[in-house]
């Protein structure tokens, strides 16, 4: 009767190590590239009460009559399947898809493996784990380089001087087109950085230039009429010159990438023309009154671009002589009932103007009579007409629109780390990857994994570890993608394996299990409690 007592204790203990390795699947199931494992049962050792004996022609045979002891842990295993991938923004993220482990190496030069591919680069170029230790692969270009097992730091080449240098965007007014031009030093400066200034010199003045520092203020006439580039940079360098200045830098360069066909001004205009009516008289008679003709605006070609200028000319019957006035982007003309004549149209548009170049416009044509006026007064008319065409010089425009140029790109045998890298990407062979603005793109390294005969067998350490076992084998190194070898996919992770849904059903059976061993110590019990009372 003890012996099933023995039994359920058995049968208790082995359910009760089933459950913790279920809650220990739970618990990890959203843990990176966790292997869940799982849990058999084996029967123990039995006690014979009688032997099987053999049969003969006057007797049959009998089976032995055996009492097991109860149940006993079989095994607990790895179930070392793919997983699912979850996709991250970090580049050096990486899963494996396919057979393999990641290698790391600890301070003191152990190696260990793992299908956790979280790496990141730390201060000094290493490739790591969560934990800190060093993957391992080869480092620098792999190219015929065969599989390895060295700690992955990552080296940028440093870079040669590189010329100050800045890029800007011109956008031109009059076709809405845009312009990159570039203005670079042809040396690197002691101090590193050029300002550079260009500034349209005042009546009476001469080109020249200062210099303060590591800043360049040059002064030029900008409404001469620049034919290219060269002819603007060499109006610049006079300015030098005149100036006595050696910029910090060496020489300034200008380059455009493109510029218009035409770079000169171009005068904008339009012909005003009103093809007239008939002017009814104070007597009842109607008089046929000629049109104006002919009658046109020029922008001058020394002024700002005129596109979006717009000009009214109107007839006011208290008006006694011709006046104009600016609104904005827009000249209002007024002539009086009596009629206007060309040269007084001029003065008015002069007076209006002042001083302002960007407004000096040309009229020319007929002069507007006394009946055209009066029939403008009578129809309420008002002629109206926009400047069409026209454009600054582009040189100047670039000049007076560009402001101060600094140029901050300079430096002098850089040292270079992955930070001063544009990008970085490791492709399915685990070739590591980075784009430089000087050396384009790189190889740094790549990432070699390890496959074993039997990685069921492997030693479970924590932290996503693993170690080699007698059972598991020695580990073959391999290069992604290889035949034996998964490939790796960057800017992923392995999810657990875990099946939520059957470590569920498993726990629900592990409970009934363990009830029911539970009742046969309950029932045993109750048993040696009637035997001890036979004595009653």
């Amino acid at each position: 009767m003890m012996k099933s007592l023995y039994s359920g204790v058995a049968g208790l203990k082995v359910h009760n190590q089933r459950m913790d390795v279920i809650g220990n699947n739970v618990s990890n199931v959203n843990t990176t590239a966790f292997k869940a494992s799982s849990v058999t049962f084996k029967d123990i050792f039995y006690q014979n009460k009688s032997y099987a004996s053999t049969g003969d022609i006057v007797k049959g045979g009998t089976n032995a009559n055996q009492v097991g002891y109860g149940a006993n842990l079989g095994a607990i295993q790895q179930i070392m399947t793919q997983s699912g991938l979850t996709y991250s923004d970090t580049a050096t993220d990486c899963a494996i898809q396919g057979e393999g482990f990641f290698q790391v190496m600890d301070q003191a030069g152990n190696i260990y493996y793992t299908r956790n591919g979280a790496f990141h680069i730390d201060n000094y170029g290493n490739l790591c784990d969560p934990n800190g230790n060093i993957v391992l692969g080869v480092s620098g270009d792999p190219t015929g380089v065969d599989a390895s097992s060295q700690r992955i730091n990552l080296f940028v080449p440093p870079v040669d001087n590189k010329y100050a240098s800045v890029t800007k965007t011109y956008k031109d007014k009059t076709d809405g087109v845009e312009y990159n031009y570039t203005f670079s030093s042809s040396e690197y400066g002691e101090d590193g950085n050029i300002s550079l200034t260009i500034l349209d010199i005042g009546e009476g003045e001469v080109p020249f230039a200062t210099v303060n520092g590591t800043v360049v203020t040059v002064r030029m006439d900008l409404s001469q009429e620049f034919a290219d580039e060269e002819e603007f940079l060499d109006a610049m360098h006079a300015a030098l010159d005149a100036g006595g200045v050696e910029l910090p830098g060496g020489d300034i360069n200008l380059e455009f990438e493109s510029v218009p066909a035409n770079v000169a001004s171009v005068a904008a205009r339009n012909t005003l023309t009103w093809a007239g009516g008939v002017l009814k008289n104070d007597d009842g008679t109607e008089t046929t009154v000629a049109g104006i003709t002919d009658l046109e605006f020029v922008a001058d070609t020394t002024g700002a671009v005129p596109n979006g200028y717009e000009i009214n000319l109107v007839a006011n019957k208290n008006a006694t002589d011709v006046k104009a006035r600016w609104y904005d982007n827009v000249l209002t003309i007024t002539i009086p009932e009596a009629g206007a004549s060309i040269a007084d149209i001029q003065t008015a548009i002069e007076t209006a103007n002042g001083t302002n170049d960007k407004r000096q416009i040309t009229v020319s044509g007929t002069d507007i009579t006394e009946d055209q006026a009066k029939l403008m007064l009578q129809d309420d008319m008002r002629l109206r007409v926009g400047l069409q065409g026209g454009k600054d010089n582009f040189f100047r425009a670039v000049a007076e629109t560009m402001g101060t140029i600094k140029l901050t790109d300079g430096r002098v045998a850089a040292d270079q780390t992955t930070k001063d890298l544009e990008s970085i990407f490791i492709d399915d062979d685990g070739v590591i990857y980075g784009v430089h603005t000087v050396h384009g793109t790189i190889a740094m390294g790549r990432i070699d994994l390890v496959v074993f005969e039997n990685p069921m067998g492997l030693d479970q350490v924590g932290t996503s570890y693993w170690k080699t076992s007698l059972s598991s084998g020695d580990p073959v190194l391999k290069k992604a993608n290889d035949t034996g070898s998964g490939a790796i996919v960057s800017n992923a992770l392995e999810m657990s394996n875990a099946d939520l849904a059957q470590e569920i059903s498993d726990m629900i059976i592990t409970q009934r299990g363990f009830q029911a061993n539970s009742r046969i110590i309950t029932v045993t019990d109750t048993m040696l409690e009637e035997l001890v009372n036979l004595k009653r």
